[in-house]
Order: C-alpha cells, then sequence, then structure tokens
C-alpha cells in the first residue's frame, strides 16, 4: 500500500464560506469551482437533482434497496454465527448452553456493543469525506483513527473480561457455570480484535459504496465456520468439547479480517488507503467526539433487551423462556431494519460530500419510510406466526402459549424499532451522534424500562406483557424526537458543516505530508553530510 509521505497532499484548507469537492465515482476528474454559498453545488449535478422530488425518491429507491440487500444478508450472517455456536453447544448439556448463552451476552454488554459504537463513527467520516474531499486517502486516514479507538477499547475490557468469572460468582451465579463462562470469555479474547478491526474496515468500504465485500467474504467463510464447530466439539481426533466452540469463533474472526483484508489489497478501495501516520493519534479527540455519543446510541439500544431478559427472570422460568425465544427473535428480524439505516446512512453522507442537499434530505426520508415500511411488514409477520412460533424453540406447552401472548406487544416494538434504527442512521449521516444520545438513553431508560417494571410488578400486574408496554412507549418516544430533529434540519447548514469538518480534516492531513517531507529532506542531508564526511577521511 501506498505511504502518505510518498504522496503529495491534494486536498486544500477552505474556510466556512468557500470548499472544494470532487466527484464519487470519477477519482481523476478535475475539481469543480469554489462553491461560495450553501446553496450552489457543482454544475455536474445540477441538472440531476433539478427534476421532480417523485423522480428523485424512485431513483434513491432502486439505489438504496440494491445496496441493502448485500448488506442486510451480511449482517444475518454475523448474527448466525453466535447461534450456531449455541446450537452446537445445547447438545453437549445444559450447563453448557448456559454458560455460553451467559458469555454471548457478557460480550455483547461489554466488548460489542461499545466496540460496534466507536466504529459507527466511521459511517459519518468516511461516508461524507469520501465525497467532499480531492484526497481520497483522507477516508483511510479516518480508518486509522477508528482502528486506534476499537484498540484502545479492547484495551480496557481485556481485564475485566479476563476476571469474569469470578465477579459472577460473586453476584451469586452458579460456580460451575461460572466457571465455564471465564473459560469461554478468555478464549474468545483472541478473537476480538480482530472481530472490531473487520467492522471498521466494513465502513470504510461501505462509505465507497462497496457493499458486496463483506457479504462474500462472510458466505465463503460459513461453511468452514460450521465445519469447525463440528470437529472442535465433536472430533474423536482434535475436538475438545466446549472450548472447542470458542476456538472456532475465534478462527472465524481471524478469516474474515484476513479476507476484507485481502479484498481492501487487492481492490480500488486501496486507493482510499494512504497508509499509516502518526497524525491519527494526535487526531483522536475530534473521533471521540462522534465516537462516544455514538456508542452511548448503540449501547442503549442493545442492552435494552438484556434487562427486558432479567426483568423476566422474576416472573417464572417458563415466563423467562418464553421472554428468551422472543428477544433471539427480535434480534434476528432486527438484522433488516438495521442494515438498512447503514445503508442510507452511508448514501445520505455521500450525498452530503456532494453538496447536494435535496438529494440528501429526500433520501433521508425515504429511508425513514422505508423503515416504516418494515417495521409494518415485521408487525404483520410477527402476528401471523405468534401462535406457533414457539414449538420452533420449545415442545413445552406452556412456553409456547406464552410465546404467543408476547408476540403481539413484541410485533408493536419491532415496528416501531425499525423506524428508530434508521431514524438513527440518518442521525449518525448529519453529525448528529449527540442528539441521537440524549434521545436514545432518557428513552429507554428514564422512560421506557421503569415504565415497564410499573405496569408489571406495580398496580396495574401486567406481567411480562408490562414489559414490552413500557419499552413500545420509550422506543415510540425515541422516533418521535428523531423525526422531529429531521424535520428541524437545515440540510444546506449540514452541507457547509461537513465542508468545514473536512477542511479541518484536510488540514491535519496537510501537515502530514508536509512533516513527512521535511525528515525525507533531513534524511538526504543528514545522509550527504556524511558521505562527504567520509570521503574527507578517506583523502
Amino acid at each position: 500500500m501506498a505511504n502518505y509521505r510518498n504522496q503529495q497532499p491534494t486536498c486544500e484548507p477552505v474556510d466556512e464560506n468557500t470548499w472544494l469537492l470532487g466527484v464519487t465515482n470519477d477519482a481523476t476528474s478535475t475539481p469543480v469551482e469554489a462553491l461560495g454559498t450553501n446553496s450552489t453545488y457543482p454544475q455536474a449535478y445540477r441538472e440531476l437533482d433539478s427534476v421532480a422530488a417523485s423522480m428523485i425518491l424512485k431513483q434513491e429507491a432502486r439505489a438504496v434497496v440494491r445496496s441493502s440487500i448485500p448488506v442486510i444478508l451480511t449482517y444475518t450472517l454475523q448474527y448466525s454465527f453466535s447461534f450456531f455456536s449455541l446450537l452446537v453447544l445445547g447438545h453437549i448439556g445444559a450447563n453448557e448452553l448456559a454458560a455460553a448463552a451467559l458469555a454471548n451476552m457478557a460480550l455483547v454488554v461489554i466488548v460489542f456493543s461499545p466496540g460496534i459504537g466507536l466504529a459507527s463513527a466511521l459511517d459519518t467520516f468516511c461516508s461524507t469525506t469520501f465525497t467532499a474531499s480531492r484526497d481520497k486517502t483522507l477516508v483511510g486516514f479516518h480508518l486509522q483513527r477508528g482502528l486506534i479507538a476499537v484498540t484502545c477499547h479492547f484495551i480496557v475490557i481485556v481485564p475485566v473480561i479476563w476476571h469474569l468469572d469470578m465477579a459472577l460468582v460473586w453476584l451469586k451465579q452458579d460456580a460451575y457455570v461460572s466457571t465455564l463462562c471465564g473459560q469461554y470469555v478468555r478464549m474468545q479474547l483472541l478473537g476480538v480484535l480482530p472481530w472490531l478491526s473487520f467492522e471498521c474496515i466494513k465502513r470504510f468500504l461501505q462509505a465507497q459504496g462497496i457493499m458486496h465485500a463483506s457479504t462474500y467474504i462472510l458466505l465463503a467463510v460459513m461453511p468452514v465456520h460450521l465445519l469447525s464447530n463440528y470437529v472442535l466439539v465433536w472430533s474423536k481426533l482434535v475436538g475438545v468439547g466446549f472450548i472447542g466452540a470458542a476456538i472456532a469463533n475465534v478462527l472465524t474472526n481471524w478469516f474474515i479480517l484476513g479476507g476484507i483484508s485481502l479484498y481492501t489489497w487487492r481492490s480500488k478501495a486501496q486507493e482510499a488507503w494512504g497508509g499509516w501516520t502518526i497524525q491519527s493519534l494526535w487526531a483522536m479527540p475530534q473521533y471521540f467526539q462522534l465516537a462516544i455519543p455514538a456508542t452511548i446510541m448503540i449501547c442503549a439500544e442493545w442492552w435494552i433487551l438484556d434487562l427486558l431478559a432479567l426483568a423476566a427472570s422474576y416472573l417464572g422460568s417458563t415466563t423467562l423462556a418464553a421472554q428468551s425465544i422472543v428477544i433471539n427473535t427480535c434480534s434476528l428480524t432486527y438484522q433488516i431494519p438495521d442494515g438498512l439505516s447503514v445503508v442510507v446512512c452511508n448514501h445520505v453522507g455521500n450525498l452530503i460530500g456532494q453538496a447536494r442537499a435535496r438529494r440528501a434530505r429526500l433520501t433521508a426520508w425515504l429511508g425513514i419510510a422505508m423503515g416504516a415500511v418494515v417495521g409494518v411488514v415485521t408487525l404483520c409477520a410477527a402476528l401471523a406466526v405468534g401462535n406457533w412460533w414457539g414449538y420452533i424453540y420449545s415442545e413445552d406447552a406452556r412456553v409456547v402459549a406464552c410465546v404467543a401472548t408476547i408476540m403481539p406487544a413484541c410485533a408493536l416494538f419491532q415496528m416501531f424499532d425499525a423506524i428508530n434504527s434508521v431514524g438513527s442512521g440518518v442521525l449518525r449521516s448529519i453529525e448528529r451522534q449527540n442528539a441521537g444520545a440524549m434521545i436514545n438513553f432518557p428513552a429507554y431508560y428514564i422512560v421506557g424500562f421503569p415504565l415497564g417494571l410499573f405496569l408489571t410488578y406495580g398496580i396495574p400486574r401486567m406481567g411480562v406483557l408490562g414489559l414490552w408496554f413500557g419499552i413500545c412507549a420509550g422506543v415510540a418516544l425515541a422516533v418521535s424526537l428523531q423525526l422531529l430533529i429531521c424535520m428541524r434540519t437545515d440540510w444546506h447548514k449540514e452541507v457547509q458543516r461537513c465542508m468545514i469538518r473536512v477542511s479541518m480534516d484536510c488540514s491535519v492531513l496537510e501537515r502530514s505530508h508536509k512533516s513527512g517531507d521535511d525528515s525525507t529532506e533531513n534524511d538526504s542531508e543528514s545522509s550527504s553530510d556524511v558521505a562527504t564526511e567520509r570521503s574527507s577521511l578517506s583523502r
């Protein structure tokens, strides 16, 4: 890969009234003229964006659907990896299955959800930069910052995960299950960093419109994952039992990282990588300004389902089993709006980087509308299968009946959650992670969850349905506030904010180029001095 030091800077700092833009699909094209006001944009896009709104919506709908299919498949495949591991371990014993389920929950809460939050800042930085900056290696500069952020996160969580079994015993969990859980998560640590790095590189590619690469890689690795799970758990020659599933997950994570790294190196996406630079370290505070609230957004959404399971555990084993089945179903169907959210976020970000405010606004509302359609379809499907869905997981008639009781409330939650997911993607595309964090956390943990507890254990005594109705109220509130922000957004100002930020990033990268050139000149001068001195000594 090329190095920053070997490239001449091609981005120029600009002020808030003037900026230079490039065209997305033509890296060799001449940059357009400077833009003087936030109501103008490149002539190349003027004719495309002057058509009727219905025509723009039709064009963008085709683009979003075409990009969403591989992304949704990618997220579904990633989710299925842990599902298959649990399926394999379920045939060993109840303690092993309980330990693996507890380990996965701990990894999601402590490792993966904060890691995804830190990496999701790349959705904003990379998508807007790819179309706003003439120097495409600025996208690779942001990737470096994402990799640094998730590495710092990994270093912080290692001691926590390493001593997880001790914490579980202190929390009065079964000692044997806690020991197995500790063994499982300690082995999984070997695969955490490659998984987080894969997430960063995946976003680096998606920002460039490359949505299919991660899908192909996961499809190629899936047979290896299934085979390694079977061999390492059940084989009489090399099988190691329970811990074999964790080893298989580690191998899978390294395989997907190797695959996506190889693809990036051999594809056109490599042009957006400029090599490592020390300036990425000094620019981390700006990255964390978006990454930390993005982490709060993600964690608020992911953790609430675990809290629902914990709250249901006091209602008896039958209710807990049914609640687990419903939550597992929610996690599976969530991959559809989540994938749509990623596509909308990157697409709107690309359009903002091109200063196409009108098309970005229409695409954002189109994405929210598509999220609503997905939510309604999910609602209808959940209502249709609710009476027999529990039989897929259990033969206990009481569990199946409880699942049928919960499914209507779960269906209502999924409808609002689909809109909420896409709305969060729109907020990420316009750098409003702070607003998203201030919406999600209070909506879920100040309104939704306490209300659910009151409806379940308070005067209404609604049972497990109270938990779901409470969280439905919370997510509906979050959706309402997100829609309000989108309605009040001035998209021309968002374009201007984007250009100011990209200009600042270009300045940082230019300093890196200059420092590299200066060090090269100093090295040349020192080498010349040494040669002169040696010549004089020889004479």
